[in-house]
């Protein structure tokens, strides 16, 4: 699990590197972005939100597992 922390961090972090560089190169172009750039983009931010969804369904079923069946009275 803490692997994929890490890979979820990693992967954000490039993103974010990505998106810093884009934005800082647009206020110096007027081009603005190519269709391929805001098509990558677009399937990254799609894949992170997929990737912590699952996170988030792993560790709500994990706890839905967790729970505690209480006896019937006798």
């Amino acid at each position: 699990m803490i692997r994929l922390y890490l890979t979820l961090t990693t992967l954000l972090a490039a993103l974010t590197g990505y998106l810093t560089d884009t934005s800082r190169r647009l206020r110096q172009d007027e081009d603005g972005l190519t269709t391929t750039e805001i098509a990558v983009v677009t399937f990254l931010l799609v894949g992170a939100a997929i990737v912590v969804m699952a996170i988030i369904y792993m560790a709500a079923r994990n706890n839905a597992e967790n729970i505690p069946v209480p006896d019937a009275p006798a």
